[in-house]
């Protein structure tokens, strides 16, 4: 901890990632952008990477929850009819995807991708942009519960995520991507986004994450 402008700021990773006021926010693991027969494979796109991130979040939420670190669920949904979308976020849904629609409420590719989606009791959070904080109540729910850090896994590195850790910290929370519980369609600007974002965010490990959990608390394995 270091003070500055009689303010105290959390100085190590050791401090920005205690377990005791950090969150892991999950974004959109839903069925349209992971699994072949979803909308993005439909449209072309490559999900070859999606069932990596699979494997890697269903690790890494396993040990979160197993640490007493709080997991929020974001979804991207559209309204069906495009009741939730501007004609700029079609066009932008054009530029990301060639598609009008995906992630449509009420259908199946709207869903977590089994074994992706929340446990009893764990919030989830219905967004239609591509910040998780957009219109939304992810903001108020991390404050009344204490939060200070949030921790970002999910897709597409490029978009949501990189949108949501964006977005975090102008609302003044500390920021962590887990860089190995991340993908994105394109390897190519998953590579990119990451190298941008590791020069202006704190981007570690999984493993690392966790183990800084677990020091501090230690019983809970």
């Amino acid at each position: 901890m270091k003070e500055l402008y009689g303010k105290k700021v959390f100085d190590t990773l050791d401090e920005v990632l205690h377990p005791g006021h950090s969150a892991v926010l999950s974004i959109d693991m839903q069925n349209d952008f992971l699994h072949p027969a979803g909308r993005i494979a439909e449209a072309g796109g490559d999900v070859s990477a999606m069932q990596g991130l699979v494997t890697s979040w269903r690790r890494f939420v396993a040990r979160a929850r197993e640490l007493a670190v709080p997991v929020y669920h974001v979804r991207l949904v559209d309204l069906p009819g495009g009741a939730s979308d501007s004609p700029a976020w079609l066009r932008s849904k054009h530029l990301i995807a060639n598609v009008d629609e995906f992630v449509v409420e009420g259908t199946w590719g709207a869903d977590f991708y089994d074994g992706c989606g929340p446990a009893d009791g764990e919030p989830v959070i219905t967004k239609h942009r591509s910040s998780a904080f957009t219109g939304t109540n992810l903001d108020l729910l991390l404050r009344s519960d204490g939060v200070k850090t949030v921790v970002v896994i999910g897709e597409q590195t490029p978009g949501c995520v990189e949108a949501t850790l964006r977005d975090a910290s102008y609302h003044d929370y500390y920021n962590v991507l887990a860089e190995d519980c991340v993908a994105a369609h394109s390897r190519r600007l998953h590579d990119l986004t990451m190298e941008v974002l590791k020069a202006r965010h704190d981007v570690v490990t999984a493993d690392e994450i966790v183990g800084i959990w677990a020091r501090a608390r230690p019983s809970s394995k």
